[in-house]
């Protein structure tokens, strides 16, 4: 019974840490769902706000990740490190979400008519947006600063707006935004930095 007991994955110390991600990888393998439901309940969490800040909805996110789950679980014997199964998840919940933003067609919207493409002029075009005529210094709710913070990243590229969601927002460090995104650090850093000047300039009546 001990050594049973001293094996299970779930039970610890009572000031022990609770088991590594790669421990519950390994457990799952063994043919332990539950180590498997466990994980879900660690990364639900943090995998659908990085689905909703790439969707825009939470329909669309809580869908994604629901999907990005069963295929992890499907796909868990080609993880190579069953430490970094967080990376790998969050890199299969991105692809699966920029995979849903190209299948849809663009929807056209106010923004779409007012806000400038990028490289272009700002002063003149946002001059003639409602959202400008806002009086200086006026303090958006907060709800309806996440509709515009929402409306500005639908306004970048889709490898600028993962690697402002995965560094900035969800402060991911920038080799594991790198390893999920498949690129090098510096690309990272270039998506980056050219979000944030987007996100300034789309932002500039708000800020």
């Amino acid at each position: 019974m001990s050594s049973r007991l001293e094996t299970d994955v779930n039970v610890q110390d009572a000031t022990g840490p609770g088991p590594s991600d790669g421990d519950l990888v390994r457990a799952t393998l063994a043919g332990r769902r539950e180590a498997f439901d466990e994980l879900i309940e660690r990364f639900q969490r943090r995998a659908t706000a990085v689905a909703w800040r790439l969707l825009g909805n939470l329909h669309d996110a809580l869908e994604v990740c629901q999907e990005a789950f069963v295929r992890a679980y499907r796909n868990l014997d080609t993880l190579e490190d069953a430490d970094r199964f967080g990376p790998w998840l969050l890199r299969i919940v991105t692809n699966l979400s920029l995979n849903l933003r190209r299948s849809r067609r663009p929807r056209v919207s106010l923004d779409d008519c007012i806000l400038p493409a990028m490289g272009d002029s700002h002063s003149e075009q946002l001059s003639t947006s409602p959202a400008s005529e806002a009086q200086p210094g006026t303090r958006l709710g907060a709800e309806e600063l996440e509709e515009r913070i929402q409306a500005a990243l639908g306004e970048l590229t889709p490898q600028q707006r993962t690697a402002l969601v995965l560094f900035s927002i969800e402060q991911r460090p920038q080799k594991e935004v790198a390893e999920i995104m498949e690129c090098s650090v510096e690309a990272v850093k270039w998506h980056v930095f050219q979000a944030r000047k987007r996100m300034k300039a789309l932002l500039a009546d708000y800020l």
